[in-house]
């Protein structure tokens, strides 16, 4: 008798790698819809938000990941996940056009709160699709793989809005992450073809996500131990590099930069790290004793970059170092997953992130703007990368 995996892997109609490229596509929408406020916050209806509203516009997109970890299980169990899936990229989508309908900042606040709940059901569930069903490649490298949509995906919106916006096209700009969105939701309708998912989704075996029982307190508190280390560094080292590339634009134009080369320049790491996630995960994969080794080149590396990148003025090198150097760690960060083999490892690894993502854009932005301190930012990523260093040398240690 086949395996629930096989058989979600003969729904996609090109077996693994098709159901590979589908999730990090689909990824990849998330990410480019989180990054666009940073350029589109200027074309909003809404009145002019300053720093700290555009740091609350970055981490309440998040903001709903924390209630998403912890509801995940249940959802793929009751709907399936290629139906979560569709359905929350469809949600972002309407959130994306809700938002450049709102007259007001509420509004504008609660459409990016809708979208980001979209945008952290497509974050969670592919991620716990790819890692226990889809057999393309081993653990670190395949983590590796789908991580590099953050990266391409904020990376595209940088980019593609910014030439959008420059060439005085902000209309253009604006919708593109809802097409995007639905456009992805397309996609998963065909790859996936969640009629024939609903019996064999992961929340539907009996061996599969702790939602096809239900997830009691008991549970979450059983697994917190052995995935707060991880995803304490997990967490910090994705949220420096979010707070790096999202608040460049801004410091960069603050040094004389025009709107399209400041945001070229922020998308640099963002385009490395396309090339350099998936490298180190595929090398911690073949050097599986190595991973500290990854993370600390990136971590440490990548935090000694973001310090020049503010203090010389030769920018571009150090933010493609950045991006070279800063991506080694994410595949051995989330193949902690495949040691636990918890059914609630990555929700409650996803719970830490979304918390700290929560709550750290915000104080950065409002520590920017009440001091107007331009080092405060590369500061706090800086201090962020070395305690997410720390972190994993002691769960390496455990």
């Amino acid at each position: 008798m086949p395996s629930s995996s096989s058989r979600v892997l003969a729904a996609a109609p090109g077996g693994a790698l098709t159901l590979l490229v589908c999730l990090t596509l689909s990824r990849t929408a998330v990410a480019f819809q989180f990054q666009s406020i940073t350029l589109l916050v200027d074309s909003l209806r809404a009145p002019a938000f300053g720093a700290a509203g555009l740091g609350i516009l970055l981490g309440l997109y998040m903001a709903p990941g924390a209630l998403v970890a912890l509801t995940s299980p249940v959802l793929i169990s009751k709907f399936g996940a290629a139906t979560t899936v569709i359905g929350a990229l469809l949600l972002m989508a309407t959130g994306q056009l809700s938002l450049l309908l709102s007259s007001t900042q509420e509004l504008a606040y609660l459409s990016r709160l809708v979208a980001g709940v979209g945008g952290c059901i497509v974050y969670i569930v592919t991620i716990d699709l790819a890692a226990r069903y889809c057999a393309a490649g081993a653990m670190p490298g395949r983590m590796g793989a789908i991580a590099s949509s953050w990266p391409l995906g904020n990376a595209l919106s940088l980019m593609i809005l910014g030439a959008l916006i420059s060439r005085s096209l902000p209309g253009a700009a604006s919708y593109l992450p809802a097409a995007f969105a639905f456009g992805s939701a397309l996609l998963i309708a065909w790859a996936l073809q969640p009629k024939r998912l609903q019996n064999t989704d992961p929340g539907t075996q009996a061996g599969g996500s702790a939602g096809a029982r239900g997830v009691a307190l008991k549970d979450w508190w059983n697994v917190l131990p052995a995935v707060l280390l991880p995803g304490l560094a997990f967490g910090l080292y994705n949220v420096s590099f979010i707070v790096f590339t999202s608040f460049s634009p801004e410091l960069l134009r603050s040094q004389g930069h025009g709107n399209l080369a400041a945001s070229t320049i922020a998308s640099l790491p963002m385009w490395f790290f396309v090339v350099s996630v998936p490298l180190g995960g595929w090398m911690a994969g073949r050097l599986h004793a190595k991973g500290k080794w990854f993370v600390g080149i990136g971590c440490l590396g990548g935090s000694a970059c973001i310090l020049l990148s503010h203090m010389v003025d030769s920018k571009v090198l150090w933010y493609v170092l950045a991006g070279i150097l800063g991506g080694l760690p994410t595949g051995a960060m989330l193949a902690r997953g495949g040691k636990a083999r918890h059914a609630l490892f990555y929700p409650t690894l996803f719970l830490i992130f979304f918390v700290l993502l929560l709550v750290i854009p915000p104080v950065v932005g409002a520590i920017l703007e009440a001091t107007g301190i331009l080092a405060s930012v590369p500061a706090m990523c800086i201090i962020m990368l070395w305690a997410a260093f720390l972190f994993f040398i002691m769960d390496e240690s455990s």
